[in-house]
């Protein structure tokens, strides 16, 4: 049997205790099995522990394609799904959980939906305005016409009632469409509270033009279906080759894909009326991009990250002439992990980072550590975050904006660890890479450490005691085989939990 591993963060105090936490799990995963799935999880609640936390089997969901969670306001999970089934805090199928999103795209995928519903930012999960103990699940299958050779998006809802199966939770309704006349964009869907602070702001683009739905969700259920028509015509590629999202105060609204470039709005959460369109052209050198793209906001709503499989931009929304204020943060540095690492889909977490998930399977997630500063002191790590194992094709649970009436959107104070401590990556200089006997590492400016070298399976073959009184250190590894190796440097009292790590080659 294969159980999970939990990937915890720490409060360091309790300032954010009052916060909404309603966003506080994060599920993924990669290996499975008929009868088991391993995964990894980001439980922004979880006090220091030692030792991993085995929560059993995840069966039979598998997060590598729609991505959806939420907690209660304590941050208690309550339930989960990847578009196919909907499982419950116990990772247990809820009664009636399964079959979501069913139809011909549905049966065609068969037994393949064990793996999930494929697709990016095409599920939520909302609390009810008009009963604590209701969940309304929006999710979007595919509408597939092979005669004409036509397929798009179609929006559904299922309703969970949280008082049924013992506390547990029962889908009481299921596959209701919304707007059977609509044609929906793959991805782009995206929620955020009416100012008053209660019911829901729901959004999509449509096919056919410049077209944006809007349903307002209160506690009578879905009404208010507006239909506005702003900015440029849509183009014919753009379904399912971006992302789409509030910022975190609800004033702006950015929606971004290579062909259509980015747009970017303001908000009226008292009408739900998107106005004053700004638009930028980003460039990618990258072919074949489109399905490599998405936006992200900074916690204090100031910084627009637009993230081009290639490439990794920063927006300053202050700026009149967004041009001005457009920044290029980093590129792909070229890196497989064992697939390529490049720059994908992000979120900003409830730790105040923003995490970024590249296309293909890797180890790694990429990091903003503190996206509220302007241009390279966001301070991006590519890589900046290992994972317990390989993820599978870049995925995010997609959340609506919580915190949007509260003072601070997110804690910083959040600190994580992985069963024991995890650490955010930098750069370490070393030379002469490739290298035959002697390796000389640069040590970090004024800081004491350990240095370990790894080879590629995880085993120590070296290690030493590193100086802050020294620039270098000398690092004799004429006694290794030929191969790749991986460098590390830990700083002592390692506050900010940094490792500095390089990766070198040996030869004869």
């Amino acid at each position: 049997m294969k159980f999970t591993i939990v990937l915890l963060f720490l409060f360091v105090n309790d300032l954010s205790i009052a916060q909404s936490k309603q966003d506080y799990y994060w599920i993924w995963n990669n290996d499975r099995e008929r009868d088991s799935t391993q995964a990894y999880i980001y439980d922004f609640n979880k006090k220091v522990k030692k030792d991993p936390e085995p929560l059993g089997e995840l069966s039979p969901i598998v997060m590598i394609g729609l991505n959806a969670s939420i907690c209660d306001k304590d941050g208690n999970l309550l339930m989960y799904s990847n578009g196919c089934t909907v499982a419950d805090k116990n990772h247990q199928v809820m009664p009636n959980g399964r079959n979501l999103n069913n139809g011909d795209y549905f049966e065609m995928l068969g037994d393949s939906c064990f793996d999930g519903y494929l697709g990016k930012q095409d599920i939520m999960i909302l609390p009810d305005p008009g009963d604590e103990e209701g969940y309304y699940i929006l999710h979007k299958p595919v509408i597939y016409f092979p005669q004409q050779n036509i397929d798009y998006r179609e929006l559904r809802y299922s309703y969970v009632d949280m008082t049924l199966n013992d506390g547990n939770g029962d889908i009481t309704q299921k596959n209701v469409v919304l707007g059977e006349e609509l044609e929906y964009f793959y991805r782009y869907l995206t929620a955020i509270n009416h100012e008053n602070g209660r019911d829901w702001w729901i959004i999509n683009p449509l096919y056919g033009g410049n077209e944006y739905l809007t349903y307002l969700l209160d506690e009578n259920g879905f009404s208010q279906k507006r239909i506005q028509s702003i900015g440029p015509n849509f183009h014919w590629n753009a379904s399912a080759s971006g992302t789409a999202v509030f910022s975190p105060d609800g004033s702006m609204f950015a929606y971004y894909n290579k062909d259509d470039n980015l747009l970017l709005y303001d908000f009226d959460r008292s009408n739900g009326e998107l106005s004053n369109l700004k638009q930028l052209t980003l460039k990618t050198n990258t072919p074949n991009a489109a399905f490599a793209s998405s936006v992200e906001f900074s916690p204090n709503s100031r910084f627009l990250y637009v993230a081009i499989q290639d490439s990794l931009w920063q927006v300053d929304t202050y700026e009149q002439d967004l041009k001005e204020g457009t920044e290029l943060i980093d590129v792909w540095d070229g890196t497989q992990d064992p697939f390529a690492t490049t720059f994908t889909l992000m979120a900003l977490a409830p730790n105040c980072k923003i995490y970024m998930a590249s296309g293909s399977s890797t180890n790694t997630y990429h990091v903003i550590n503190h996206p509220d500063e302007k241009g390279t002191a966001c301070d991006f790590v590519q890589r900046g975050i290992q994972l317990p194992f390989t993820s599978s094709l870049a995925n995010m649970p997609n959340f609506p904006r919580f915190r949007v009436d509260e003072e601070d959107k997110c804690d910083p104070t959040i600190t994580s660890i992985f069963g024991d401590d995890i650490y955010y990556r930098r750069d370490l200089s070393v030379y002469p890479n490739p290298v035959r006997e002697l390796l000389t590492v640069e040590l970090p400016e004024d800081k004491k450490g350990r240095i370990v070298v790894f080879d590629m399976q995880g085993q120590l073959v070296w290690s030493g005691d590193g100086s802050g009184h020294q620039d270098e250190v000398q690092v004799d590894l004429s006694g290794l085989v030929v191969g790749t190796y991986s460098v590390e440097f830990i700083p002592e009292d390692n506050k900010e939990r940094l490792v500095y790590t390089a990766q070198i080659i040996k030869v004869e």
